[in-house]
């Protein structure tokens, strides 16, 4: 008779749903499962609202089907979690005990007035410590503003990463990449700022301790074990932010190294060794990695995806092979994307009007600026960190055209990887790695390398120098 098999769980607690994976010693999966949508409510306006519970039951759920999936003989041997960032969770404090009624979504943008009221000095102080601009949608605006309004009285501030540890192990914990999020860490100690906290009028002891991703959190609660399924005292590992977990699984863990993610938002996610802000442009996010002495520089590029959706319906080998014959000439039009306009989507519109028979000039203009947008990012970018490699997730992967584009565009190889929940396979890479495996998550996947075909031409330059002009001035 075999040995049973062992494996680690990884779960991703997105906005809408949470999925986990079952992963073996070698990096392979063994199951996969997820849960229903999490319901989010808009009571007033800007608001955006869950239930903490509902969060729990999805990430229950999903647990449930994922162990059920296992063969009877599987030994589930360590968990941990990524999580999203910015969603705020009031803990309040009961004469039986606490009680969490609501989240507050990263989406929720009812501090909108007081981060607009915020001096210089404040957003300047914000920025160099947390390494992020003052937004709404992250936990120092969102509790400043509570604070301010004096909706919520109550004894700690959480996020969904910490509400969940303690869900799962009795114990209030986040960790330095979910934290950033929260916008109270200094991101150069990876310790709570006073003068942050100072700022929403709280005090650092009413925040979850921080623990480095990795690390053993505790033990798997009894009444938790069973709504989930998963065995008593199972070992639960700090986990991650859920875009630095998916880096991880990926395998983007070395400077110069970085992921774009091209779904309907695209997101570009650069590594460093150096926790710096002072040069960093302000559209740029600097947050600790789940990797020891490693950071994340990011930048969210917008909707493109959507605007790849909204223009790729007659997509198919036909409309591939019509882009790759033949390049963009000087006078083609331009796709200005995230510009709202009657006569257009509310993605961008084209600089010219092109013939509603002709879906491939339609099709390359949108391709072109989202490759635009990538070299840009990069350029940008470059004072912090220099970009050598890419790896590519995301739907915008099925074009082989694009995907060449971006490559030939932003001058680096690319990687294209599978889809798959990379954000819950790197949380399983660390629950794997607490354990002393050594899963190489990625390789188990099938991936394509696309290298750059050619250097941009005198065109392709001139039509880059001109698309940066238009939305320079477009966004003025």
């Amino acid at each position: 008779m075999s040995a049973p098999a062992d494996v680690v769980i990884g779960v991703d607690a997105g906005t809408t749903s949470v999925k986990a994976v079952a992963v073996d010693p070698s990096g392979t999966i063994v199951a996969t499962a997820g849960s229903d949508p999490i319901p989010t409510h808009t009571p007033a306006p800007g608001a955006s609202v869950q239930s903490p519970v509902a969060i729990w039951d999805a990430l229950s759920s999903a647990c449930r089907r994922g162990s059920a999936a296992l063969p009877s003989s599987t030994r589930v041997r360590a968990l941990a979690v990524a999580a999203q960032s910015g969603s705020v969770i009031p803990i309040l404090g009961t004469s039986t005990g606490d009680r969490a009624d609501e989240a507050l979504t990263w989406m929720d943008s009812r501090s909108q007035t007081l981060v607009e009221a915020w001096g210089a000095i404040t957003v300047e102080a914000i920025r160099l410590r947390s390494g992020w601009m003052p937004s709404p949608g992250l936990g120092l605006s969102t509790i400043s503003w509570l604070q301010a309004t004096g909706a919520v009285e109550c004894n700690r501030w959480a996020s969904v990463d910490d509400y969940l540890m303690e869900r799962l192990t009795g114990s209030w914990l986040t960790n330095p990449s979910n934290a950033a999020g929260m916008q109270f860490m200094d991101v150069s100690s990876l310790e709570w700022s006073a003068e942050l906290c100072e700022i929403a009028g709280i005090d650092s002891s009413t925040l979850s301790m921080i623990r480095g991703s990795g690390e053993r959190g505790g033990m798997l609660h009894p009444s938790s074990a069973r709504s989930t399924g998963l065995p008593d005292s199972l070992p639960v590992v700090v986990g991650g932010h859920d875009q630095a977990c998916a880096a991880l699984g990926l395998g983007v863990t070395a400077p110069g190294s970085a992921l774009l993610s091209m779904g309907t938002a695209w997101v570009l996610t650069m590594i460093t060794d150096r926790a710096e802000t002072s040069s960093l442009p302000e559209s740029f996010n600097l947050s600790p990695h789940v990797v020891p002495h490693r950071w994340t520089v990011s930048q969210n590029l917008g909707g493109l995806g959507a605007a790849l959706a909204s223009e790729m319906t007659p997509a198919g080998e036909a409309i591939e092979i019509a882009l790759a014959s033949q390049s963009p000439a000087a006078d083609d039009p331009y796709f200005l994307p995230t510009i709202h306009h009657s006569d257009r989507t509310e993605w961008g519109e084209l600089t010219q009007s092109v013939s509603p028979h002709d879906p491939v000039a339609r099709i390359r203009a949108v391709m072109e600026a989202c490759a635009f947008e990538a070299r840009r990012a990069v350029e940008e970018a470059a004072p912090t960190v220099k970009v050598s490699k890419l790896t590519v997730v995301g739907g915008g992967t099925r074009s082989r055209y694009l995907t060449q584009q971006i490559a030939d565009t932003v001058g680096v190889p690319l990687t294209v990887r599978a889809d798959a929940s990379w954000p819950a396979l790197g949380a399983a890479r660390l629950a794997a790695e607490s354990l002393g495996w050594s899963p190489d998550v990625a390789s188990a996947m099938p991936s394509i390398t696309v290298h750059p075909g050619r250097s941009p031409d005198d065109t392709g330059e001139r039509r880059y120098a001109e698309y940066r002009r238009l939305m320079t001035g477009a966004r003025q």
